[in-house]
């Protein structure tokens, strides 16, 4: 009874989540910026004035280059419509695509039904309701990639060669693009694909990352194809203070490793010398890198509500701020962000109870996506965290959390 209902519950489902963001949309449609989002609205603003793409020769004494591709579509949407606002509205339809996508490769995993549960928890999820407003690449990054992985299961060529462009231009937007890109050429190899399938994916994608590359070259004197923040990244997990979670406070002391001497560095010279700085710490302090893990992985997946944070006085910093020293507040905080994040904790959950369950059959097509979140994970953790880090893995834990939906739900 309940299986002939879902495709009923879900439109019914999908109309209201759509109309809800749609307001979201409207009522924060010029909401000012901050953090990561303020930054890349800055440096495209930049850019616009300047009537070039990012970066140019005029960024290169910065102290990083982050988001390149993400940067970009922002000054291709403002040169398109004159403000960078647009990109909601883009979001907007990516996030309604990926419900959609979702469901169509949860029901090739498994079954119709199982596609319509992924389908409706996606829409359930917290983060997923606010992710349209946010002025950040992780949408459109894991918007990319998942539908990279729908063109690659589909056995003919035109549509893996669209997949390596897709992969080349997520990791444009955010360098890790590599863990999906393994996972791909593990299906194919347990789909057992023919060797024109590997040539497909793999030309278009390193035809892309070199048009890309030497289109910054030509700009900048660099070959930029991705963020060029690695050392930042690792520097700020690399020191005696660190706890894994973003902190510049090491930079500014002598006797820290990470801590440059005075002078002017391009931010090639910059990366290279912060991870060389960051690599000789962890090889002389070993167990202290490593015992930051646990507190990493804890702060990666604690809460799930940081798309509402890019709202105005919302970011984590400011809410932090403001129950510091009060403990009956920090409890409410607390409280809420678990509250508003008890269909992500569900879902955490369910996909643990189908990978225990499963333990046995690990090997089977369907559970390669199990390593998306897995290696993405391992990845993540190598650098400085935040709960917003864990969301282009999200998607993979709906895929099989959702098989234990269908059993539980079943009459």
């Amino acid at each position: 009874m309940i299986g002939k209902k879902l495709p009923a519950v879900f439109r019914v489902m999908f109309v209201v989540w759509m109309i809800l963001q749609v307001c979201l949309v409207a009522k924060y449609w010029d909401m000012p910026n901050h953090d990561d989002a303020q930054a890349y609205v800055k440096l495209a603003s930049e850019c616009v004035a300047r009537d070039t793409w990012y970066p140019d020769v005029h960024n290169q004494y910065e102290d990083f280059v982050f988001g390149p591709g993400y940067v970009n579509l922002l000054i291709g949407i403002y040169h398109l419509f004159g403000s960078f606002s647009f990109v909601r509205l883009l979001n907007l339809l990516m996030n309604i695509a990926m419900v959609f996508e979702i469901r169509k490769l949860a029901g090739r995993m498994f079954s119709n039904e199982t596609g319509y549960y992924a389908a409706i928890l996606y829409m359930l999820i917290f983060s997923n309701l606010y992710a349209p407003i946010a002025v950040l690449t992780d949408l459109p990054f894991t918007f990319l990639l998942l539908t990279a992985l729908l063109l690659c299961n589909v056995r003919r060529l035109l549509p893996v060669a669209v997949a390596g462009v897709l992969i080349a231009v997520a990791n444009w937007f955010r360098p890790l693009a590599i863990v999906f890109l393994f996972v791909i050429v593990l299906l194919f190899i347990v789909q057992k694909r023919r060797w024109q399938s590997y040539v497909a994916l793999a030309l278009p994608l390193a035809l892309t990352v070199f048009l890309i590359g030497q289109s910054a070259k030509r700009r900048s004197g660099h070959f930029v194809y991705q963020a060029v923040s690695g050392g930042y990244n690792l520097a700020m997990s690399s020191f005696d203070e660190a706890n894994g979670l973003v902190n510049f406070n090491g930079f500014g002391d002598p006797d820290n490793y990470i801590c440059l001497p005075p002078g002017d560095y391009t931010y090639m010279e910059r990366d290279s010398l912060l991870k060389r700085a960051s690599v000789r710490w962890i090889s002389e302090h070993p167990f202290q890198y490593i015992s930051q893990v646990p507190f990493k992985l804890a702060a990666l997946y604690c809460e799930d509500t940081w798309t509402e944070r890019v709202k105005p006085g919302m970011g984590f910093r400011i809410v932090l701020s403001k129950v510091q020293g009060n403990s009956s507040k920090l409890a409410e905080l607390i409280a809420v962000l678990a509250l508003k994040s008890i269909v992500y904790y569900a879902v955490l959950l369910l996909f643990l109870y189908y990978v225990w369950t499963n333990r046995r059959d690990l090997l089977r097509e369907r559970n390669v996506y199990l390593l998306i979140p897995v290696l993405g994970t391992a990845v993540t953790v190598l650098f400085v965290i935040t709960s917003r880090y864990h969301y282009p893995y999200l998607f993979a834990d709906f895929l099989c959390a959702n098989q234990n939906n269908l059993y539980l739900c079943a009459p």
